[in-house]
C-alpha cells in the first residue's frame, strides 16, 4: 500500500470510531440515572464508613427520639422530607431563572 492509501485508510478508521463513540454516548444516556445512584450510593457508603462515631451518634438521636416523642418525630421526619423534595425540584427553575441574567 502507498502512503496515501495509508492516510485515507486511516482518515476512515477515525471517521469511524468518531460515529461509533456518538453513537455509544447516545445509548449510554439511557443508563446515566441508574449510574448516577450508584456513584451516590458508593459515595454515602464511603462517609458511613469514614465517619462511624458520627453515624452512630445520629442514628442514637433519631432512636432517641422516636422513642420519647414519636408522633412529633415523624412528623418532622416528614416536614423534613417534604422541604427536601420541594428543594430538589426548585433547584432546577432556580438554576435556569439565574441563568437568564
Amino acid at each position: 500500500m502507498s502512503t496515501q492509501d495509508l492516510l485515507a485508510r486511516r482518515e476512515q478508521l477515525r471517521a469511524r470510531s468518531a460515529r461509533l463513540r456518538e453513537q455509544i454516548a447516545r445509548r449510554a444516556q439511557v443508563m446515566r440515572p441508574a449510574l448516577r445512584l450508584a456513584d451516590r450510593l458508593r459515595a454515602g457508603a464511603h462517609w458511613a464508613l469514614g465517619h462511624p462515631a458520627g453515624l452512630a451518634l445520629a442514628g442514637a438521636a433519631v432512636l432517641g427520639a422516636l422513642a420519647a416523642r414519636p408522633r412529633q418525630t415523624l412528623s418532622l421526619g416528614l416536614r423534613i422530607w417534604s422541604g427536601w423534595q420541594m428543594l430538589r425540584r426548585a433547584r432546577p427553575v432556580v438554576r435556569a431563572l439565574l441563568r437568564r441574567r
